[in-house]
C-alpha cells in the first residue's frame, strides 16, 4: 500500500511543515504501508485553467506543471490530506490541486487532518474538505482530527512537546487513525476503478 500525505499550505513559516513531521514520524509505528509527502509548495501550479472539466475530457494532456501532481495521487492507494484553515476554508492552493484531478484519487480512502494555532483546530477546513474530496471520488474516514494549538502541542521538528490530556490524545488518535486508513485502503483495492492515466 502507498499512502501519499498531501501537504496542502505553500505558504513561508507554515505551520504545516510540523504537522507533516509529526504525522510522518507516527506512520512510522503503522505497518504494511509506504507513506510519501506530496508536498504543494514544490509543485506550483497555474490555477485551473483548462477548457474542459478533467472528466469530460479523457483524451487530455495536462501541463508540465499538472503532470507530477495526477501522477502521485493515481499512484496513491490512499490519502492524508494536511489542511490549515483560511476565514472557515481549506487553502486556495489545496482545492485548487484538487480541481485537476479526474479520476485518478476515485475509489481510494483519504484521512483529514486540519490543524491551526486557535482552539478550532481548523474543523470548518476539514469540512469543507471533506466535500470536496468526495466530489472527487475519494471516501474520507468518519473520523478526522482537529489539531488545535499546533504551533505550541509541536515544535519545528514535529515532536511533541506539550504534556496534557490533549497531547496524549493526539499522539494516540494519529497512528490509530493511519491504520485504519492502511485497512480501507487495503479493503477497498479490489473495488477501484481501472486507473486513470495523468498523461
Amino acid at each position: 500500500m502507498r499512502i501519499e500525505v498531501v501537504l496542502g499550505s505553500t505558504r513561508p513559516g507554515r505551520v504545516g511543515d510540523r504537522v507533516c513531521q509529526f504525522v510522518v514520524d507516527c506512520a512510522g509505528q503503522v505497518g504494511g504501508a509506504e507513506f510519501t509527502v506530496f508536498d504543494l509548495a514544490d509543485h506550483p501550479k497555474p490555477f485551473f485553467d483548462e477548457p474542459l472539466a478533467p472528466l469530460a475530457n479523457p483524451g487530455r494532456r495536462p501541463s508540465a506543471a499538472v503532470r507530477p501532481w495526477l501522477e502521485a495521487m493515481a499512484a496513491a492507494d490512499g490519502y492524508v490530506f494536511l489542511t490549515p484553515e483560511y476565514n472557515h476554508a481549506p487553502p486556495a492552493v489545496l482545492k485548487n490541486a484538487l480541481d485537476f484531478l479526474a479520476a485518478e484519487a476515485a475509489g481510494k480512502p483519504a484521512s483529514i487532518v486540519s490543524y491551526s494555532t486557535s482552539a478550532h483546530g481548523g474543523a470548518s477546513a476539514g469540512l469543507h474538505l471533506r466535500l470536496a474530496l468526495s466530489k472527487a471520488g475519494m471516501f474520507p474516514l468518519p473520523k478526522s482530527l482537529a489539531l488545535a494549538h499546533a504551533d505550541r502541542l509541536l515544535d519545528p521538528a514535529g515532536e511533541v512537546v506539550e504534556r496534557s490530556g490533549w497531547a496524549r490524545r493526539v499522539t494516540e488518535f494519529v497512528p490509530a487513525s493511519l491504520r485504519d486508513l492502511v485497512d480501507h485502503a487495503r479493503a477497498l483495492k479490489p473495488l477501484r476503478p481501472e486507473p486513470a492515466s495523468a498523461t
